[in-house]
Parts: structure tokens; sequence; C-alpha cells
């Protein structure tokens, strides 16, 4: 197992860390907000949404000083324009958490008891997912080796996510909520699953750069 390197000041690895921790901590705090909401503590759900918002603005930050210093002389196994997509796809995950949170806020009415436990399958499996993230971005940047290995824990677990995602939607169908109610539903479902659908994208082009790279 890869152990990470003590960092002199703020290396641009260094930076990247930071941010795969920033993604992380937006995972995990987008995953409590959807709990919370399921267990009708509004009061939790909005505090865990505007944490969720508040690493989202801070991942922003440290993606703009990542920026800065691609184009420097800094060296790094990855070209700049491999860099430059790594972070910009990093900032895009984050900011589907936000959305998720976001709209987890508008329409404060209780999830129907049918809903709550795959809404919570759902996002148990996203917050593993954020963790296998992490790793990912920490591990390539030191030993390509161990990459694929979250790769396809990335992969299953968004496969599991969709299937939960299918299941779900069916279920507000057999519900017959109010019009409005099932279209709050059936948002909120899919900007959830969009998180998991992100994240194995950009899972799938670290595999890609992985192999170009191996050449």
């Amino acid at each position: 197992m890869y152990k990470l390197k003590k960092e002199k000041g703020n290396s641009l690895r260094y930076l990247f860390y930071e941010n795969a921790d920033l993604l992380n901590q937006a995972f995990k705090t987008m995953c409590e907000a959807v709990n919370a909401y399921c267990q009708n503590n509004i009061e939790e759900a909005r505090k865990k949404a505007e944490e969720t918002i508040a690493i989202e603005k801070k991942q922003d930050r440290s993606r703009e000083i990542i920026i800065e210093r691609i184009f420097s002389k800094e060296t790094m196994v990855f070209t700049r324009t491999d860099r430059l997509k790594i972070i910009e796809k990093m900032d895009k995950i984050v900011d589907e958490t936000e959305i998720v949170v976001r709209k987890l806020l508008q329409f404060n009415t209780t999830p129907p008891k049918e809903l709550i436990d795959g809404f919570g399958k759902m996002v148990e499996n996203i917050g593993k997912i954020g963790i296998d993230l992490k790793k990912l971005i920490e591990v390539i940047l030191v030993d390509f080796s161990e990459g694929p290995q979250y790769i396809k824990n990335i992969n299953d677990l968004r496969r599991e996510v969709r299937d939960i995602h299918w299941d779900l939607l069916t279920k507000i169908f057999k519900l017959k909520l109010e019009p409005l109610e099932f279209n709050y539903f059936q948002n909120l479902i899919k900007a959830i699953s969009k998180v998991s659908d992100k994240s194995e994208e950009f899972a799938d082009e670290i595999n890609g750069m992985l192999c170009k790279y191996a050449l």
C-alpha cells in the first residue's frame, strides 16, 4: 500500500491532495444532509446542506490556485493538459453535490416511508464513492499500479446506485403522489444519482490516462 509522502510547503501535489479531501468532505456532508432529511430533521439537513455549499466554495478557491500553479515550471507525472482536466473534473463532481443539497432545501415535504430505505442506500454508496475518489487521486500521483482497484470500486458502487435510482423512480409512480411532490422527488432522485454518474465518468477518464502513461 502506498504511503503519502510529506510535502514541503504547498507543493502542487499537496494541493491536489487537499482538493481531493475537500471533494470527499462534500460527499460526506451531502450524504448526511439527505439522511437528516429522510429522518425529517430539517434543521440538521439545512446545516449539512450549508456545510456542503461552503465546501464547494472552498474547493473552487483551491481549484483556482491549482490552475495557476499548473502553468508554472513545477513538474508532475501528468502533462499540464491532463492536470487541468483532472482538477476541472473534480470541480464538476463537487458541483453536483451542491445541486443535490440545494434541491433538498427547495421543498420541505416529508419523504414517503417507501422511499427512505432507497435514499439511505444511495447515499451510503455515494459516501463510499467519495472516499474512493479521494484515494484514487492520492495514489495516481504516487503509484499508477494502485489506481485500478479504486476505479473498479467506483464503477461497482455507481452500478448499485443506478439500480436503486431506477427502483425509486418506479416507486414514485406507484405511490401516485401529488404532481408537485412527484416532480420534486423525481428530480431529487436524479440529482443524487448524477453524483455517482459524474464520479464514474471521472474514474473512467483516469483509467484512460493510466493506460496512456503506461505505454
